[in-house]
């Protein structure tokens, strides 16, 4: 749920195409969704959409270049059907995310109805619907929310954000087991490592350890936020006073990198 910054402006050619704009004309007529081939779901927008997500879902943040990939729609099709092929509210997603999400779109405001909008302007009125209708679900295109995500020491994640909080539980499950898992895992493999270098008195190791942690601190990583979360609340994390002292002092020295 990290933030990724999208080109608004640099709308994948196929989506101004012809025949999007006689599926958007149908879906308008119908009021409602009825695309039965999904002229959104293209690789060249998939492709495109990878590069901008680094291979990485956009709310859980787990690599997915082997995984179910979904070209999620943020606000949902079956409700914005005149969005379905809207550049702004098409994100990358696995299917473990994707599907608990669905139909969901809380609001804190009244929801929005198709008001007569053009296909040429369908790729920002996101912008617009946002300011109007507040939604709850984060959206990683647009939120930066890096700060208000907490990590407890068994790796599950909160906030004090409500709209943060709301994704997390109620749309996509980002507590589930084996996101959970994995996000201790990378951390226990941490911890061993850095356990080792101190069993050994080889300080020297235990910085090596550390800077290497810190140079794999990128938003390309899997679990970012995780990872910059452990780097933020060592003594959460490390109990141990050395290690503690230690790492504080690699982190302090690379500070500008995280």
């Amino acid at each position: 749920m990290i933030r990724v910054y999208k080109n608004f402006e640099k709308v994948p050619t196929i989506l101004n195409s012809d025949n999007r704009k006689e599926a958007f004309d149908k879906n308008i007529q119908s009021k409602d969704y009825i695309d039965k081939s999904n002229l959104y779901k293209v690789t060249s927008v998939q492709n495109e959409l990878a590069k901008i997500y680094h291979f990485k879902c956009g709310y859980c943040e787990k690599d997915i270049k082997d995984e179910d990939i979904h070209i999620e729609h943020y606000r949902p099709k079956s409700r914005y059907y005149w969005l379905a092929y809207s550049w702004d509210n098409l994100l990358f997603s696995c299917g473990q995310c994707n599907r608990p999400k669905g139909k969901k779109f809380l609001t804190k405001k009244c929801s929005n109805l198709y008001a007569k909008e053009p296909f040429d302007d369908i790729h920002t009125l996101g912008f617009k619907y946002d300011k109007e209708e507040s939604p709850m679900i984060i959206n990683p295109e647009k939120d930066d929310v890096l700060d208000d995500i907490v990590f407890d020491k068994n790796a599950k994640i909160s906030s004090h954000n409500e709209r943060v909080q709301y994704t997390i539980d109620k749309a996509c499950n980002l507590n589930r087991n084996g996101l959970v898992e994995n996000r201790i895992k990378l951390f226990n493999a941490l911890k061993r490592r850095v356990v080792k270098h101190i069993y050994n008195k080889d300080i020297i190791g235990l910085e090596s350890e550390i800077e290497n942690f810190i140079e794999e601190c990128t938003i390309k990583s899997e679990y970012y936020a995780f990872r910059y979360f452990i780097l933020k609340h060592v003594t959460l994390f490390f109990e141990n006073r050395t290690i503690q002292k230690v790492v504080l002092k690699v982190i302090d020295k690379n500070i500008q990198t995280i």
